[in-house]
């Protein structure tokens, strides 16, 4: 009889549950669970059946229904919420409180978060409450103990700001690295001599980006950048560019973009010294949402030759970085950093090149 009864009491406990769980038909199959989020591609779901997010094909589901609201933006201010009870690769349909429903095609939403509820934190509330941002902040660190030991500590942030045709993103980084020849530690000769102890990054860069789209192709952009390096022994180094970009892949999984322009750099080096010159600007950037753990793979390459000497003086930097989600807002991440500068000061090298490895907290 006691078995009996607390058989009854975990049935009351979990059918609920059950009633309270998302619905997704998918070829006749009935999923339950919670689904994360919707677009026109597909349908991120943790089902109830095990641990994990399940992606679904948006074209292959024939019936849906949420327990819980989403919030639909459009590019304007226009927001809808309501239960999400119809979707196609087109449209999305919500439950109205009036008892109807209403249908949003996909190419008018620009966001379209989950309601995560009164009880949730700041995190789980920022795509309702902030759906045109999102940022990153990071902390990274590489050390390798042989015959020269090398240490490396990167940290920074970035914001990003998207709305209708409009793209906004700025940041901050710093990075340092030194290396240390071991075979001198116990050379009497040489073990005050400091310069064993050498600093191979002493970088810190900042950056301001705008985008605007002129048709679903091709847009206008303008950015300046900032910079302080003490290995290439720059105080400060200002460069603005202006100029157009054509987006060559643009998908959900996939934007690769090209773009070219016009470039000023100003150089103010330890002491009196300076250099300014008018440059040509190319880059391209990329960013690929990977099929596998929830992986994403970010790179950008800046070239800027000199408008009157572009064979002898230019820059070219080239920046890439592969984040794997651990947790919800924790992701690992790898980033490798080359800048080449063809005129660099005086007894300083060319070439930097910096790898790093670490964490990132993603908003």
């Amino acid at each position: 009889m006691t078995r009996l009864v607390l058989a009854v009491l975990l049935a009351l406990l979990f059918v609920p549950s059950l009633a309270a769980a998302d619905r997704v038909t998918v070829k006749g199959a009935v999923l339950e669970g919670k689904v994360k989020s919707i677009s026109a591609k597909e349908i991120v779901m943790e089902t109830v059946y095990g641990k994990g997010d399940l992606v679904i094909a948006t074209a292959d589901v024939t019936a849906i229904e949420t327990d819980a609201p989403f919030h639909i933006f459009h590019a304007d201010d226009g927001q809808q919420v309501g239960r999400v009870v119809g979707i196609t690769p087109a449209a999305v349909s919500l439950a109205l409180a009036d008892g109807g429903t209403t249908e949003i095609p996909f190419d008018q939403i620009q966001a379209a978060p989950r309601d995560a509820g009164k009880d949730a934190n700041w995190f789980e509330r920022r795509p309702v409450q902030s759906p045109w941002w999102s940022g990153n902040v990071d902390l990274a660190f590489s050390s390798t103990q042989s015959t020269v030991k090398t240490t490396a500590l990167g940290t920074g942030f970035g914001m990003a700001r998207e709305r209708g045709p409009s793209r906004l993103r700025f940041g901050a980084s710093y990075v340092l690295g030194t290396t240390y020849d071991t075979q001198q530690r116990n050379d009497p000769a040489t073990l005050e001599d400091e310069s064993k102890h050498d600093t191979t990054a002493d970088e810190f860069r900042a950056y301001v980006r705008q985008e605007y789209d002129l048709t679903e192709r091709f847009f206008l952009l303008g950015s300046l950048e900032a910079e302080h390096d003490g290995v290439e022994e720059i105080a400060k180094r200002l460069i603005p560019k202006a100029g157009v970009g054509y987006k060559l892949v643009n998908t959900e999984t996939l934007l690769f973009s090209v773009d070219s322009g016009l470039a000023y750099i100003y150089e103010d080096f330890f002491g009196s010294d300076h250099n300014t010159y008018p440059a040509l600007a190319f880059g391209a950037e990329s960013d690929w949402g990977l099929p596998w753990l929830g992986a994403s793979w970010h790179s950008r390459v800046d070239y800027l030759p000199s408008i009157t000497a572009w064979m002898d003086d230019y820059r070219l930097r080239g920046e890439t970085a592969l984040l794997v989600p651990i947790v919800e807002q924790i992701a690992f991440k790898f980033s490798v950093i080359d800048d080449y500068n063809a005129q660099p000061a005086e007894d300083t090298s060319s070439n930097s090149l910096t790898t790093l490895l670490g964490l990132s907290l993603v908003y």
